[in-house]
């Protein structure tokens, strides 16, 4: 079977780490995959396995508008852009031959891509899926459009544990049973040999959660424990922070997850990628979901995760360094059960896939 994946990121990394792991799971199974990525290239993920199409990237501003794609380099995607993304999109495809087209997050969302994922449906006759988290954006307003294109899919597979965040928390689809396969999490292989640590503060590889950074830098002074942060990316804001003799500030590791696993307290945001991070291992997190321009995706994962015991949310707006150093303070030196999901997404999907 060829299956090929459409993917891209405009923000954070987690849409192009799960459908890396998903090419990967359907190469395991002596699948021909294709992996078109039409977000920013990321050196720091593991990409061995697939093919991979990297298409002229596309990004949003720190600012997260949305409305205005944007280059690389900060430049307004023109139309000259757009189009040669298409065309090469187009191509790749049609050369490609695919038997199954995995939209990945469209049409639940990249509205703003439509005109792109349209030209991609129509180059190839093959089956169409979509491919989404556990809470793609809730958006109201858009659940009867969103269900009129669905109606072109064979199936929806949500990569979430319907026991813990069932998909009507978020989209509450009629009629649509029949085509919504929940897979379980997409989650990476067990956590690597623990790095011992103090404090680990993380807003992952994107362009989210830039203010809890200064937060974090400050609480850190208020603290008797080493604290480490880690910056998205090649992000500046390393350089803007506060400094203290037990602070170590530093660009996105790949070791991420085994300095996870021996931190005594983990701050972070709570994506889709993070939130298995953390499932998967017994460090304390205390989880700031990122909620600008309205979203709502990270408080309801938030919310549904800090349940559980040793896992404590708290609101940006609300947050200040004391207060942060203050809950540091009483979870440090303790650990939690792990937090027990369905996590084999990567191979059911594919045997999904294969039914199909």
């Amino acid at each position: 079977m060829k299956i090929a994946f459409l993917s891209t990121h405009l923000t954070g990394t987690g849409h192009l780490v799960r459908t890396l792991a998903l090419a990967r799971a359907g190469i395991s199974r002596d699948h021909e995959v294709l992996v078109i990525n039409g977000g920013r290239a990321l050196a720091h993920l593991d990409q061995t396995g697939p093919r991979i199409e990297q298409l002229p990237p596309l990004t949003v501003s720190a600012d997260l508008d949305y409305k205005t794609l944007r280059r690389p380099d900060g430049a307004v995607a023109d139309e000259a852009y757009l189009k040669a993304r298409i065309a090469q999109m187009v191509g790749v495809l049609q050369a490609f031959r695919p038997d199954i087209l995995v939209t990945e997050t469209y049409p639940l969302g990249r509205r703003n891509l439509a005109t792109e994922y349209q030209a991609a449906l129509a180059a190839t006759p093959a089956i169409r899926v979509s491919s989404v988290r556990d809470i793609p954006e809730p958006k109201p307003k858009r659940l009867a459009e969103t269900e009129a294109v669905l109606a072109d899919y064979t199936a929806l597979l949500v990569h979430g544990d319907a026991d813990v965040i069932p998909l009507s928390v978020s989209w509450p689809f009629e009629g649509l049973d029949r085509k919504i396969h929940a897979t379980g999490y997409v989650a990476e292989s067990d956590l690597a040999t623990p790095i011992p640590g103090g404090v680990l503060v993380s807003v992952g590889g994107g362009i989210h959660g830039r203010r809890l950074l200064p937060i974090a830098a400050e609480a850190a002074r208020l603290s008797s424990q080493p604290w480490r942060i880690l910056v998205g990316g090649a992000d500046a804001a390393s350089t803007e922070l506060p400094g203290a003799e037990n602070l170590t500030v530093e660009p996105v590791r790949p070791d991420y997850r085994a300095l996870l696993a021996g931190a005594e307290v983990s701050i972070s945001l709570c994506g889709y990628n993070t939130a298995l991070d953390l499932a998967a291992c017994e460090t304390p997190a205390i989880l700031v979901p990122m909620a600008e321009k309205g979203e709502q995706e990270q408080t309801i994962r938030a919310r549904h995760f800090s349940r559980f015991e040793g896992v404590v949310r708290m609101d940006l707006e609300t947050l200040t360094p004391e207060a942060l150093a203050d809950q540091v303070h009483r979870m440090a030196g303790q650990r939690r059960p792990k937090i027990p999901l369905a996590t084999n997404g990567a191979a059911r999907s594919i045997e999904i896939l294969e039914e199909l």
